[in-house]
């Protein structure tokens, strides 16, 4: 029994501990009630009202069926509630320990609730969190809700290179095996920031860090990113946030990328996805070239006609279904992605395989879109820099993924020599191309040290062409995402009108008229047929000689 001496510590005299401890009949010495009601023994389950004992319990004992009523003995009334004798002191302190064991025995069952903590919600993080797990946000499009996970992981964590994630990636496998802490990405200082300590100035000054550390589309991503939960947290009832920073204030726009991959590019770039045994990033590739159709749409791009020769999908940005004619190539291409596809099969054992067109030959399984840039990056590095004939696939990967590195951590050394002067645009004009120069003289010389000079060393020749020099004196390389705008101007060359392009690649109008404006002055054989034009109307004009 517990010690009662402690719950007993403000009685006066042995009259009233005897009372308490039943040798005296509670209610016999009426005069003594007062005194007994100051003396309230501290027992876990057990509340004292007027020096006679309740069963009390907390929330989490409630929810598994524990009630609270007084401590009696019976009978029982007409409700089931005893109404004999009350406990004394020995009996509440018997109950209190059998009930506190009980609570115990179900809490290690597991049939208690958990206890629940209401988190702080405090920082930029938080807030992120809360918004991207919000109805709103689950109520948004799955190409949005993507957009927007992508730009939150950017304004949280601060870049990594390629190596650096892989090797974060093993760390984390490691620690799942040795069930360890896993390691953690490093956070951007505004994750640990407050949404009231971000203003205007503030807002600006990550924007400029995001435009130098991700690059200008992204920086405007992220920063509608941030628009957009600071919205949300203004109507939210967890963070009542005051007005949004972002309100009022412009950032610069880059001019659109249009960029054109030329048909040796491509062909390149397809081999070498072939050549390292992953010819399904060469079937997205045809897929591009055909169809002109988004990255997002490749990936998840299933035959929906059922006519011979046509090809239907549906667009996942404006759920239309495109219905146009399969060219003979990508016919050739998909019948024998198909026939790959049925070898991945029985290789792998699989009960069935995906729709979708474009299939990872790792696990029969449609891509993830972090996956798919992998791979296409890798196949651009070994199209860039060759595939030497002593070199296995993985080697060749490693050698092309290596000198892609050594290149842009040296690029600023390289063109050193050739600032950009803002101001004097024929200066910055020759600059630039001092820069292609200097690139293109740097890979040719990495290319002869790699073969000795020899061409036969090649299994596949370098592509340099797909890494260049942009119209912002930036190195670059040629994206998955060019050879939709490639598709345009195919399409236009072949002197296709702007509705039947946009009929074929689910631009806008305004889209379409952009990429072809922006490319169409190159096309020599147009220009050189304007020219025999323009010959012949001045002649008309009267124009002899």
């Amino acid at each position: 029994m517990k010690n009662i001496a402690s719950g007993c510590e403000r009685l006066m005299d042995t009259t009233a501990l005897d009372i308490l401890l039943g040798s005296i009949p509670m209610g016999a010495t009426s005069h003594l009630a007062p005194r007994l009601a100051m003396a309230d023994p501290n027992f876990p389950y057990v509340k004292w009202r007027d020096g006679r004992p309740r069963s009390s319990h907390g929330a989490y004992a409630r929810k598994l069926g524990f009630i609270d009523g007084d401590l009696r003995h019976p009978p029982n009334d007409e409700k089931g509630r005893p109404v004999g004798r009350w406990f004394n002191l020995q009996e509440a302190s018997d109950f209190s320990d059998k009930r506190k064991s009980d609570i115990e025995a179900a809490r290690r069952a597991g049939t208690l609730p958990k206890r629940t903590t209401v988190r702080k919600r405090t920082t930029i993080e938080d807030l992120l969190d809360d918004w991207s797990k919000s109805e709103e946000f689950r109520g948004l499009s799955g190409a949005s809700q993507s957009s927007y996970r992508k730009c939150i992981s950017a304004i949280l964590f601060r870049p990594q290179t390629r190596e650096a994630a892989a090797k974060m990636r093993a760390e984390i496998r490691a620690a799942k095996l040795l069930l360890v802490a896993e390691p953690a990405r490093e956070l951007e200082a505004i994750a640990t920031a407050t949404p009231s300590s971000i203003g205007k100035p503030e807002l600006r000054a990550f924007y400029n860090y995001a435009k130098s550390a991700r690059g200008h589309h992204m920086a405007l991503s992220m920063i509608a990113t941030l628009s957009a939960a600071f919205t949300w947290g203004q109507e939210s009832i967890l963070w009542r946030l005051g007005p949004n920073p972002r309100e009022g204030m412009e950032f610069d726009h880059p001019d659109g990328r249009i960029v054109q991959v030329a048909m040796p590019e491509f062909s390149a770039w397809v081999a070498a996805a072939d050549a390292i045994e992953r010819p399904s990033i060469g079937d997205s590739f045809y897929l591009a070239l055909f169809t002109g159709q988004r990255q997002t749409d490749r990936l998840i791009m299933r035959n929906e006609s059922g006519v011979e020769g046509r090809h239907a999908f549906r667009q996942s940005k404006t759920g239309e279904l495109v219905d146009i004619k399969e060219a003979p190539q990508l016919s050739a291409r998909l019948n024998a992605s198909r026939v790959r596809v049925k070898e991945l099969k029985l290789r792998l054992q699989l009960e069935s395989v995906p729709l979708e067109l474009v299939v990872n030959e790792d696990n029969g399984e449609p891509y993830d879109e972090s996956t798919y840039r992998h791979w296409v990056s890798s196949a651009r590095a070994v199209a860039i820099f060759g595939f030497l004939t002593r070199d296995t696939i993985r080697q060749a990967i490693v050698r092309s993924e290596r000198l892609s590195s050594e290149l842009i951590g040296n690029i600023d050394k390289l063109f050193a020599a050739f600032p950009l002067d803002e101001e004097n645009k024929a200066q910055r004009a020759r600059a630039i191309d001092q820069r292609k120069r200097a690139l293109a003289e740097w890979l040719d010389a990495q290319a002869a040290r790699d073969s000795n000079g020899d061409e036969t060393a090649w299994r596949l020749k370098p592509c340099p062409a797909l890494m260049f020099v942009n119209g912002a004196g930036e190195l670059d390389q040629k994206h998955d995402q060019d050879l939709r705008d490639t598709c345009v101007m195919l399409l236009d060359r072949a002197r296709c009108d702007l509705l039947t392009i946009c009929d074929i690649t689910g631009h806008s109008y305004r889209s379409a008229q952009t990429i072809v404006k922006h490319y169409r002055a190159r096309n020599v054989d147009r220009a050189d047929s304007g020219i025999d034009l323009l010959q012949l109307q001045v002649r008309k004009e009267g124009m002899k000689g």
